[in-house]
């Protein structure tokens, strides 16, 4: 293995620096593997820290270091400046501002998308699938009698809005996008009688009466749903023998 001096190597990274339109680690280290230059390991061994062989080459006007915060700051002001943020737009303006570039960027986070977590943003299109939803919602809940997430797929199908998936994806699920938007519906307490009275018209309705068949004749409808009814009686069976022995002192 040779043995590279500390001016040898500064000589190498000053040669890289010219020829490098980006001088940062993960440059240097596809520059390298091509030439009989010290490896980024032997830099660093060499000087203690890349920042330190960088500064000893004396390389400050071609190349400045970026700390995290650094890339967070500038990715936070490209987001204010730009009316369409992307990584295109940002890589524009980024040669513009003299900001750290998206190779940089990429880099020291792993990706694009783990630098705007990092940074608590969104991109443009992000932003506009949540208006979308957004809009969505707000007009579903003016048009649709019952705002389901039954009821809802229907109407977005037809409408060409998000889906109920792409709802919960974005929100966590259905009933919390409702509520973080303050659009769902008053839920009414419903009590034991609310419940004997449903069970008796669904069993009039229906040829076959099972908590099955009950469910499906519930959808739609403005009556207790089998989780209250369990909730109220303990059980679908303790529900129906209330029903049957009210119906025998009547």
């Amino acid at each position: 293995m040779k043995r590279w001096t500390e001016q040898q190597i500064i000589s190498c990274l000053q040669q890289a620096a010219n020829e490098l339109k980006e001088f940062d680690t993960k440059q240097y280290t596809l520059w390298a593997r091509s030439k009989d230059v010290p490896s980024l390991s032997t830099v660093i061994y060499k000087f203690g820290s890349w920042r330190e062989a960088v500064q000893a080459a004396e390389i400050k006007m071609m190349y400045r270091y970026y700390s995290d915060e650094d890339i967070l700051t500038a990715l936070n002001e490209a987001a204010e400046e730009l009316d369409i943020f992307t990584s295109q737009t940002y890589r524009e303006w980024a040669k513009v501002a003299q900001a750290p570039s998206l190779t940089l960027i990429s880099s020291r986070f792993g990706s694009w998308s783990n630098s705007l977590r990092e940074a608590k943003l969104q991109t443009t299109t992000a932003r506009n699938n949540e208006e979308r939803i957004i809009q969505a919602l707000i007009e579903a809940s003016s048009e649709l009698t019952r705002l389901t997430s039954q009821h809802y797929a229907v109407w977005a199908q037809e409408k060409g809005y998000p889906t109920v998936a792409t709802i919960a994806r974005k929100y966590g699920s259905w009933s919390y996008a409702l509520f973080v938007l303050d659009i769902a519906p008053p839920k009414r307490k419903w009590d034991e009688e609310d419940v004997i009275e449903a069970l008796r018209v669904a069993k009039d309705e229906l040829n076959h009466f099972s908590i099955l068949h009950y469910r499906k004749w519930a959808e739609g409808r403005n009556v207790p749903s089998t989780s209250t009814i369990n909730a109220l009686f303990g059980s679908w069976t303790a529900a129906l023998k209330c029903m049957e022995q009210q119906q025998v002192i009547t």
